[in-house]
């Protein structure tokens, strides 16, 4: 074993033992978990957020999360007691193995801190039941995006969509039934069911911000749906392999395949909408004024009588 592994070997231990000592690695846990996971650099490089204002993945849910009474891995003891503060030393696992592996070069202490988070978090998602959200837009599909400077869920694409197919006790993802993931993973259509889960995600943003009316959530909306877009643009030959796959029936991932591409048309989300940053900003923008506009309260027109017995209208 190299010589520098048994540090992240080490931090997982703890994460097992707080797991042993809690009885899941989802505590506490009341049915409704949240997941997130980085977009990979070559989406994230053609956002318009390039600098600090720019929403990821786990800002926006972190934001969204107590609306919807959801719970992440960050509110669990496997992170509060280990990950986001390791041995005690107030550093959360990244920035730990940063200073540990020093030596060993900075992509070295990425990677073995990346090692780490993807036990942590395969171990919360197998805990989950229930509703799970899923905020994923974006994400690595060969490997973990992650950022020294925040630490973000540990979960592959593949890994993600495997570990929801398979669990017996989560029954909606993004409100969507687990019953389309599962199939979708039957006929090993991963890119499909992990689109599938990134266009459900949409649709809860997009419903909560008209049912709050809060223009916060309407932007983190457009943040994710931007992510999206780019994301589609770059998969899609992925997904089409899918669907021309020979040794596979094609019915069930042609009739969600058809649904997603429905949604995705009306909603101009295809990838011939993606355009320039500058456009996507425009209908960003545009997007927004036009939800402002119609959640905005009206004023009301009230009729009064005067002391000549005439009515006047305010």
């Amino acid at each position: 074993m190299s010589s520098f592994r048994h540090i992240a070997n080490g931090i997982i231990d703890s994460v097992k033992a707080v797991i042993l000592k809690d009885g899941t690695a989802a505590y506490p846990y009341d049915g409704i978990g949240g997941l997130y996971s980085g977009a990979r650099k070559e989406i994230f490089k053609r956002t318009l957020g390039l600098d600090s204002a720019f929403q990821g993945n786990h800002q926006l849910i972190k934001q969204v999360a107590p609306l919807l009474g959801i719970k992440l891995i960050d509110d669990m003891n496997i992170y509060q007691q280990v990950l986001g503060n390791v041995y005690g030393s107030g550093l959360h696992v990244y920035a730990y193995l940063q200073q540990a592996l020093a030596a060993y070069g900075e992509e070295t202490a990425k990677d073995e801190a990346d090692r780490v988070m993807r036990h942590a978090s395969l171990y919360f998602v197998d805990s989950l039941w229930g509703d799970v959200y899923a905020f994923v837009w974006g994400a690595g599909r060969d490997r973990v995006f992650f950022d020294t400077e925040f630490p973000r869920m540990g979960i592959e694409a593949a890994s993600l969509i495997t570990h929801l197919a398979k669990s017996r006790d989560i029954e909606t993802v993004n409100d969507g039934s687990i019953m389309d993931i599962r199939k979708l993973h039957k006929h090993h259509a991963i890119e499909t069911a992990f689109r599938l889960v990134c266009i459900n995600g949409l649709d809860v943003l997009h419903r909560l911000a008209w049912n709050t009316k809060l223009a916060e959530i309407k932007s983190i909306h457009g943040d994710a749906q931007e992510l999206y877009m780019l994301d589609l643009s770059l998969a899609f030959k992925d997904v089409y392999k899918e669907l021309t796959n020979p040794n596979v029936s094609r019915r069930e991932i042609e009739q969600l395949h058809y649904k997603m591409n429905r949604k995705d048309f009306d909603a101009r989300r295809m990838p011939r909408h993606c355009g320039t940053p500058e456009g996507r900003l425009s209908r960003k923008e545009a997007s927004m004024l036009h939800f402002i506009t119609m959640t905005t309260p009206r004023p009301t027109t009230l009729t009064i009588q005067n002391n000549t017995g005439r009515s006047l209208k305010r």
